[in-house]
């Protein structure tokens, strides 16, 4: 981070001891010194809270909506910030500590809402098992309305069906009838006009004149109006005759042809007159016959869009049913994961706990006061031995010499 942060430590001064003139310092056995420095040496430098660090720095490498390269550059500096009390603390080790605190906070923020949804999962589940066992109960209910709605959109399609088949049939029947006596009216029309053509036109020529020609062509058409075949004959003996050549019965052959042509025209003209409001009944028979069979058509289309309708609900109901019943039987062993969730979840809620408590008391911490002096001995040990040169030698000479060492 730039700049390392030195650790201050205060040693408290040792308060001055007696002095003895009669009786001088002996010196400590040198091993004896060497380990008592090596030990104070160990004390000094060994940090009781690596543990602790480790703990936090894991915390916060492990934090969820933190850029990684954010989190270890955070975690890696967890011990150098918080070796040192605060009261020797760097400002800039300061800035760091709040970052990780608001990480070390927003993890268990984190940890609480998981908690709280999973304590809230567990604490419904009476009720969400309720809620599954009647979605299986509504789901089952709803295929089998829709199963009866199938089988009767089936039904309706299958009478469709024969009621069109049925109104195409009869379309086809009245344009077979209408077929029929528009031609029996149209052959009508045309014995009519070859009536009037051979009345005014052949026949009129031969009862003037005689032409062989003519009257072959005119014996050929009169032959073709139902005529009497014996006046058939008679007119041909007639009509070869020259006008001289002609009696009586020639007259009366001519008056009975003149009688067959205008009974025939006028019973082809009857039949002409009435049959025009039959062509009309028969057109009108065809057109009825034509919309009832679109009308059936689309019935029957109806019936079809129907089945399908139905079909797709029912499909869509039975997967809903699978669904619903997947939900229920997977309920037991998803409270099972829950629980152990929630459990798991508070675990980890109390561990966080631990380390935020750590971490904000090793954050607060501040340099210990010195330890208080040590009185000294309310009196003397009485001398026992003299030391080398006739000084005496008094008890305690092991505190002045680790005093002085």
């Amino acid at each position: 981070f730039g700049s390392s942060l030195q650790l201050v430590s205060v040693a408290p001064r040792a308060s001055p001891l007696p002095q003895v003139s009669s009786m001088p310092a002996m010196k400590r056995p040198a091993a004896a010194s060497g380990v008592a420095s090596a030990a104070k040496k160990g004390r000094r430098t060994a940090d009781p809270n690596l543990a602790k660090y480790d703990s936090i720095a894991a915390v916060v490498r492990d934090a969820d909506g933190y850029p990684s390269g954010i989190k270890d550059m955070l975690a890696s500096a967890v011990k150098v910030s918080l070796a040192a009390p605060r009261d020797v603390r760097h400002g800039f080790a300061e800035s760091m500590l709040a970052m990780m605190e608001e990480v070390l906070k927003s993890v268990e923020a984190s940890v609480r809402q998981k908690v709280a949804e999973l304590e809230l999962k567990v604490g419904e589940s009476d009720q969400e098992k309720a809620v599954r066992e009647a979605a299986v109960d509504s789901t089952t209910a709803s295929c089998a309305v829709l199963t009866e709605a199938l089988e009767g959109a089936k039904a309706k399609l299958t009478a469709a069906n024969e009621e069109h088949a049925k109104a195409k049939a009869a379309l086809h029947a009245a344009e077979a009838a209408q077929k029929s006596g528009d031609e029996a009216l149209h052959a009508a029309a045309d014995r009519k006009a070859q009536l009037e053509a051979v009345s005014t036109g052949d026949y009129a020529v031969v009862k003037e004149t005689t032409s062989p020609k003519i009257l072959k062509a005119f014996l050929k058409a009169v032959q073709g109006f139902g005529f009497d075949g014996d006046l058939v004959k008679a007119a041909e003996s007639t009509f070869a005759k020259t006008a001289g050549d002609k009696g009586m019965f020639d007259g009366l052959v001519v008056k009975e042809l003149d009688a067959a042509f205008a009974a025939a025209l006028e019973a082809v003209g009857e039949e002409l007159a009435s049959g025009e409001p039959a062509k009309a009944e028969r057109a009108s028979a065809v057109e009825a016959a034509r919309a009832e069979a679109a009308a059936k058509a689309e019935v029957e289309q109806a019936s079809k869009a129907e089945l399908g309708e139905t079909q797709a609900v029912l499909a869509a109901a039975v997967g809903a049913k699978k669904a619903a019943e997947k939900a229920a039987k997977d309920f037991g062993p998803e409270m099972k994961k829950a629980s152990a969730d929630l459990a798991a979840a508070g675990k980890e809620l109390a561990e966080r706990l631990v380390v935020l408590a750590t971490f904000e008391v090793l954050a607060a911490r501040t340099t210990p006061p010195p330890p208080e002096p040590e009185a000294p001995p309310a009196e003397e040990a009485p001398a026992e031995e003299k030391a080398e040169g006739g000084a005496p030698r008094v008890e305690g000479d092991a505190v002045m010499a680790e005093a002085t060492a």
